[in-house]
């Protein structure tokens, strides 16, 4: 008789593994997991669409995930992180603003954009919180900062919301793809401000990659 495995018993060797995979992510710090400058993906606006590759590098287990971990190895890395993230969260809140007076309930594309959008800011806004109240982090003083690893608890809740981030933001690349050029679809809605955040957020990459080379 066949004997299946048990599945608590599987669940907890999963959980187990992932945890193990993590820790060793972050006893490794000395080793320089920054990206190449031609392994970066680098994004365009729509205009360039059918060039974008965000499911490969906005994936959860994308070539970011490393370069991620060693962005917030370090006080210094997280600092600026953050700091990115803010300006992230700003342009998301740019958009939303330049949507704010205009009727997009009719417009299913556009609002799963604009939804989508909403759902970056209060990541963003989950991240600034983490870096203040967890990690005790709120003056982003690198001088201050230097010299300091990342205390633990921190360095793993930043880093599950930055993998939120990622693919929330990668999300955000796809719908907008899928927006229609042709003129007058969306009446009179601002729809440079799309192209903005586009332009803006095809940098993250760029964004973490000059984080995770900051060093002590």
């Amino acid at each position: 008789k066949l004997l299946l495995p048990n599945k608590p018993i599987t669940m907890k060797l999963a959980v187990l593994a992932l945890a193990f995979v993590l820790c060793l992510a972050y006893a490794t710090a000395e080793i320089d997991y920054s990206v190449e400058d031609n392994e970066i993906v680098e994004f365009a606006p729509l205009g360039l669409a059918d060039e974008l590759g965000d499911a490969d590098t906005f994936s959860v287990f994308g070539i970011l995930w490393f370069t991620l971990t060693a962005s917030l190895r370090t006080l210094k890395g997280v600092n600026c992180t953050i700091r990115r993230v803010m300006s992230i969260r700003d342009e998301g809140v740019n958009f939303l603003n330049a949507f704010k007076d205009c009727n997009t309930a009719a417009l299913k594309d556009l609002n799963a954009v604009i939804n989508q959008v909403q759902a970056v800011v209060n990541t963003c806004n989950d991240i600034i919180h983490l870096n203040s109240n967890v990690c005790n982090n709120g003056a982003l003083d690198d001088q201050a900062d230097a010299k300091k690893n990342t205390p633990i608890v921190c360095f793993f809740k930043l880093l599950g919301k930055m993998l939120t981030l990622k693919g929330q933001i990668g999300k955000t690349i796809t719908l907008s793809k899928k927006l229609s050029s042709t003129p007058g679809t969306y009446g009179t809605c601002n729809m440079s401000a799309v192209n903005d955040l586009v332009s803006v957020f095809t940098q993250f990459p760029s964004y973490v990659k000059t984080c995770s080379k900051l060093k002590n």
